[in-house]
């Protein structure tokens, strides 16, 4: 790598860091595309409208190189365990694909779980009709460069008319070995028709060292196909992730997102669904609780081409200390997409008087045959519930668990894997106790967060 000369790091020094990742997947169109938006583009800053609350100059402090081919345990592997015994398993560690512990539960005749680098040759016609057919390199420079230069993620192949039984689980391990790292992934989802499949993505350390993750999703849902994508964000306190996810839904399909972001220095969710058929549901839902000085923001933008479909979002949050939370709900109403239902809550408690949340649902309608409500709440614990439970002899602690372990559950009980659900749940009391969790979300002893 050059010596970096500047006092943050630049769109050269990350072209630095990652150009020598390994042989890149994208085919040479894509590469073109990249890169002329890079050659165009800059690194987000708060100039920028979409990215005017989200600062990354703490990321961009950091002296960071490519993550190396790191070996780890199956003990890693139980320690992680977010979903029990019965789920098809595939694994990643710094971007690497950990073949040997991939494991399948259903039968492999109905779908096909490996990774993208492979897939390229052996899954040939998938991979030129789907691979970055949603242009993610357009998004944002971080796209661009995970485009240009990501050499491998997962691939996941729901066929026609089958039904995945049992949960599919991807593990991104990340472990600087005392160096900071960055590490990209490029993940493609494609459900054929009338397919169905619950899907977990999860991200967890296995070291205390800075990192930065550069995650790209494309996920095509065919007509009358049901994909519930789960994200869980667990790094740790040192760590920043950049996770951009683009959807396709034909008619009639169904597609759910559930994101739990427990930890990082800095998160970036951007959620991109694109509705193309009629007949089509969209759920998205999320629960961050960033304590200290951290950093979430969940940006989505739901754009309704034709008409006779429904959208929900639904986001909580839970902010402590000095943290900041950014929520951008966009949904867009197309001038053909008449019979459009659509709704949106954002609803945030502030634990202390320096945390911050900036909420912002935004509805675009350009037909007056829609249905379509917005809404957005930000403030402190309700003191007369709270009065209420002190007077029915509930301690002031006691009482405060109990509200807020309420209000992350309407967010938590949409999730459909139940194993993760109250794995959710677990997580979400331990933090509110103030308790340890020792080997859960961690491989590190102790997680600070909690």
């Amino acid at each position: 790598m050059s010596i970096i000369k500047s006092k943050y790091l630049t769109k050269e020094d990350f072209i630095e860091i990652y150009k020598n990742n390994g042989n890149a997947i994208a085919d040479e169109n894509s590469k073109k595309s990249a890169s002329d938006f890079i050659e165009k583009n800059d690194i987000p800053s708060t100039k920028n409208e979409k990215w005017r609350k989200t600062d990354l100059t703490s990321l961009l402090n950091h002296r960071f190189e490519y993550g190396e081919n790191t070996q780890i345990d199956e003990l890693v592997l139980t320690i992680f365990n977010l979903t029990g015994k019965e789920v098809n398993i595939l694994v990643f560690v710094n971007g690497f694909f950990q073949e040997k512990f991939s494991r399948f539960k259903d039968n492999k005749e109905n779908f096909v779980l490996t990774n993208l680098k492979n897939s390229k040759n052996e899954n040939k016609i998938y991979f030129e009709r789907f691979f970055n057919k949603t242009e993610p390199e357009k998004n944002n420079l971080f796209s661009a460069l995970n485009t240009l230069y990501a050499s491998d993620g997962a691939f996941v192949l729901l066929k026609k008319n089958s039904k995945i039984e049992n949960p599919i689980h991807i593990y991104h391990f990340v472990d600087g070995n005392n160096k900071k790292i960055s590490t990209l992934m490029r993940n493609l989802i494609i459900a054929e028709e009338n397919s169905k499949a619950h899907i977990l993505f999860s991200f967890h350390p296995l070291s205390r060292d800075y990192m930065f993750t550069n995650v790209v999703n494309e996920i095509f849902c065919h007509s009358d196909s049901y994909v519930d994508f789960n994200i869980f964000q667990g790094e740790g306190d040192d760590t920043y992730q950049l996770n951009l996810t683009k959807v396709k839904q034909e008619k009639n399909s169904s597609f759910y997102c559930n994101t739990f972001t427990l930890c990082g220095q800095i998160v970036r969710n951007d959620l991109n669904i694109d509705i193309e058929g009629e007949n089509c549901f969209t759920e998205l839902n999320g629960l961050y609780m960033p304590d200290r000085e951290q950093h979430f923001d969940n940006t989505i933008f739901v754009n309704h081409k034709t008409g006779h479909s429904s959208s929900r979002q639904f986001y909580r949050g839970i902010l402590d200390n000095n943290a900041t939370a950014v929520f951008f709900g966009q949904s867009k109403i197309n001038k053909d997409a008449v019979k459009t239902d659509v709704q949106q809550k954002n609803n945030n408690i502030l634990l202390s008087h320096h945390s911050k949340v900036h909420s912002k649902p935004q509805l675009i309608i350009h037909n007056d045959d829609v249905k379509a409500s917005h809404g957005s709440t930000v403030g402190q614990l309700d003191q007369e519930a709270m009065y209420y439970m002190r007077t029915r002899g509930i301690g002031e602690k006691q009482a405060k668990i109990l509200m807020i372990s309420a209000f992350a559950e309407e967010i938590i009980d949409k999730v459909q894997i139940e194993k993760l659900k109250y794995y959710y749940k677990f997580l979400v009391e331990k933090r509110l106790l103030g308790d340890k969790v020792s080997m859960q979300c961690t491989k590190l002893g102790e997680c600070r967060n909690c």
